[in-house]
Formats: C-alpha cells, structure tokens, sequence
C-alpha cells in the first residue's frame, strides 16, 4: 500500500486531493502546514508528497529544501495557484520531482501521481537489488577460513585506499571474478562502475572496438560512435577476466592506456582522459607466456603491481564443507526446498572429491543434489555421479591389500544384487560363481533384503534375514 502525504493550508484543497486520491491501495495523510508535514516524514515512511508552495510560517520550497537536507528521498510534487516559470525552476532546483499549476485537470493529476509512484517503486527496487549485490561482493561474505584465503583478504583491505592495479591468479572457477567485486566495493570507487569484460570470450575482431569504442564509419557496420568498456568504466573500475589470452596487438594498446591514461577509439586520432583502475585475472601462467613471447613482459608489470594468488579448492581444508553448507543454505532458499543437511555418505563423498573445478564445481554439485532430493538430508545417491564414482574408488584405492579386496569385492555383490532385484540365481550367473558362493558372500558382507522376494532355483520364497546392511553410507 502506498502512503501519500497531501500538505495544503487550504483545507478545502486537502480534502479535494485525498477525494481524488483515495483508493484500496493508498493511504491518505493530510498537514495544514509545511512544518506539521515534515514532522510526518520525519516519523514515518512516506511514498509520495504533495505540497503547495505559497503557505504561512514555511513554504512549499522551504519545505523541499527541508526534507531532503533530512535525508527524505520520497517524491515531491508542488501545487500552486501562482504558477511561473521561476517558480517551477526553482522547486526542481530544491528536489522536486514535479510540478502541477492550479486549476488542474483530475487527469493530468491522477496522471502525474501514477507515474511518480511508478517512478518511486522502480527506485525502491533498483535500491534494494543493488543493496543485495553490495552485501554479496562484501569481503566478509566471501567463505574461507584456510590461511591462504585469509591473506587474501588481509591485502584486499590494505589495498582498499588505492588506485594501484591489481593481478588475480588461479585456477577457473576459484573465485576470481567474485575477489575482484570485493576489491571494488572495499575501493574508494565502489560508488563508480564495476565494468567487466571476459578477453577469450569476444573474438580478436570485436574486442578492439568493445574495449577502445569506435568513431562511425570506422568499418563497415559502425553507423555511429560507440564509447568502449575503458571509457564506461572512467572513475570506477575495468575487470579484464582472463587478460591471458588478449591479443598480442591489444596488449599494446592497453598498455598506452594503462601509462598515459587516456584512450583512442577505433578510426579516431583524438583521444580521451580516462581516470580506471584495472583489476586483471587469469588462470595461466603468465611467466611462461612471456617466455615465448605471447604476453607482453612490460604489460605483465603494470598489471602486477599487486599480485592476489587464489588457491585451488582441494587445498582449501575445511572450506569445503563451509562452502557446502553455504550452497546448501542458498539452494535450499532459492528452490524453496526444505533440505537441512547432509547424509554421513555424501559428506564423505564431498570431502573426498578433488574438486577439478573448484569452487564453480561445488556450488553446481550442491544444487544439483537439492534439486534431486527427495528428503530433508541429501544422500549421496542424490550427489553427481563424478562424486559418487570417485568414492567408490577411494575405497578401494587405500589401506591393506586385502581390506581393498574385501571392500571391492562386497561393492561388486552389492551392485549386481540390486540389478537383479536380489533374484540370487540371476546374480550368481552374472558373476560367474556358485548360488552357494554367493550366499556365503552376501552373508559375509550382510548383504541382504527384509522380507524380500527371491528366487531360488526357479522357486519364490521370502528372505527374512536382516534389512539391507550398506556399508556405504555407516
């Protein structure tokens, strides 16, 4: 419901405009004065103000400076009976939003205040969505706990005050985009663009004039002059994202920017003054590329100013289960699932897994598994199959031979079991041994279904030994 404040000293006026105003979906204030409406903002949220301008003791332009030296945002729109231009200029000069002249059309009225409230949702929204983001990119709401991940962290706020550029290194999906958000938003530009370009993303062709802008008619389809990503980012912050592979000839270009701090569109022979921070990441080894002289040494130190290496998840320790539960919570929210933990399986199972992929791989592996859950804990049936083999392997891949055997051997009779919906004479002849043999492995490894229907040389009967024993998940 929208709140709407009417301020006029006329009482006949404030009662006119609540009558055209009114319905389900709004709530009506009225003040008699300027000063009883600012007492009324001041007090309470308020989604749209309309205020005359000629009234005793405060008037309607005293009342706009007023409240927004008060740090009220809500709209402002002005009625008065003594409509000038002057007048006009000067309640848009101290914060109005509008201004409508006295007689009006109840159209023109209904017009304006619709399209303000319109206006005031979209702000409204667009605030609390860039609010989200900002407390997303905080430094403190990025997981980790391991001493590498905090060093990371203790150079983002020493660097906080700087312009100096800055060099992200680490494998793919560890988290480098997100680190550059954070060294962005703890940055004095964090109220400036954070404008981000992925350099192996965009051909050869089109990252020249993405990145520098061009002039038109600069080549065939230019039809008029674009500015470049270093030009929108001017005052704020440029992320070039795997600036390992940018073109040979590029990293020239970037380079002159980077030393003269300005730039030259495409077809152009001026140049522009750009004021940019660069933070650059890459998952290659940027050494070695200079070496056979695919990356430009002297572009390699003007980046490298500071130098932030990511470490791989897999020597992240605990982070991982951190992270997990992170996902899990996030997932669980998003997908409105009512998912509250994790089987002993599938933590064994994620705290196991290399992670290849890092940080990107787990949070795709988390919702995966919410998305398939049944239940409040996810099992590990529930987890990727990668995770799932890998397990399995591990299992077999560490302790005494014969402990291996065992553990492979019961892993083997286990799986067959349930392919042959435990018929014991299918499974034998699958694996090649005797019913007998395999009886006396199943109850070795108490391998066995409660009151399960088998098969029995042809005949069916009822297994009363004891439920399914699955080592897998103990």
């Amino acid at each position: 419901m929208d709140t709407i404040l009417v301020i006029d000293d006329d009482p006949n006026m404030r009662d006119l405009l609540t009558e055209l105003l009114t319905d389900s979906q709004r709530l009506i204030l009225q003040a008699a004065s300027a000063q009883r409406g600012l007492e009324i903002v001041k007090n309470g949220n308020v989604d749209l103000i309309l205020t005359d301008i000629h009234m005793p003791d405060m008037t309607g332009i005293e009342f706009i400076q007023a409240a927004r030296e008060s740090g009220i945002s809500a709209p402002i729109i002005t009625i008065t009976a003594y409509a000038s231009t002057e007048t006009a200029i000067q309640a848009l000069r101290a914060g109005a939003y509008d201004y409508l002249s006295k007689p009006f059309a109840h159209e023109e009225l209904m017009k304006i205040v619709e399209n303000t409230l319109q206006a005031q949702h979209l702000f409204q929204e667009v605030t609390y969505l860039r609010g989200q983001l900002d407390k997303q990119y905080q430094l403190e709401n990025i997981i980790g706990q391991c001493p590498d991940m905090q060093r990371v962290f203790e150079i983002v706020e020493r660097i906080s005050s700087s312009d100096c550029n800055v060099l992200i290194t680490g494998a793919s999906g560890t988290g480098k985009e997100l680190v550059a958000h954070a060294i962005h938003n703890n940055s004095d530009r964090k109220e400036k663009p954070f404008v981000p370009i992925n350099c192996a993303s965009i051909p050869d062709t089109l990252l020249e004039s993405e990145l520098f802008g061009h002039v038109k008619g600069a080549f065939t389809g230019a039809i008029h002059d674009k500015p470049g990503l270093i030009e929108t980012a001017h005052t704020g912050t440029l992320f070039l994202d795997e600036i390992g592979d940018m073109p040979i000839l590029l990293q020239a270009k970037l380079l002159r920017v980077i030393q003269d701090r300005q730039v030259q569109k495409v077809g152009s022979t001026t140049r522009t003054a750009v004021d940019v921070r660069i933070v650059a990441a890459t998952h290659q080894n940027l050494s070695e590329k200079i070496q056979d002289n695919s990356f430009r040494r002297d572009l390699y130190y003007r980046l490298n100013v500071i130098e932030l290496k990511l470490p791989s998840l897999r020597q992240r320790g605990n982070d991982v289960s951190l992270l997990a539960c992170h996902f899990l919570k996030q997932f669980r929210d998003r997908l409105n699932k009512p998912v509250q933990s994790f089987s002993p399986g599938a933590r064994k199972a994620i705290d196991n897994y290399p992670w290849p992929g890092n940080v990107r791989e787990l949070e795709n592996a988390i919702e995966h598994a919410i998305t398939l859950c049944q239940s409040n804990i996810i099992e590990l049936q529930d987890l990727p199959s990668g995770l799932q083999q890998h397990l399995e392997f591990a299992d077999f891949s560490s302790g005494p031979l014969d402990e291996r055997v065992a553990r492979f051997e019961q892993q083997c009779l286990r799986k067959t079991l349930e392919e042959c919906n435990y018929d014991f004479n299918a499974a034998a002849s699958q694996l090649g041994i005797s019913l007998a043999t395999l009886y006396r492995k199943a109850k070795k490894y108490k391998l066995s279904v409660k009151q399960k229907i088998i098969s029995i040389n042809g005949k069916t009967k009822k297994n009363n030994q004891p439920e399914l024993f699955d080592l897998y998940h103990s």
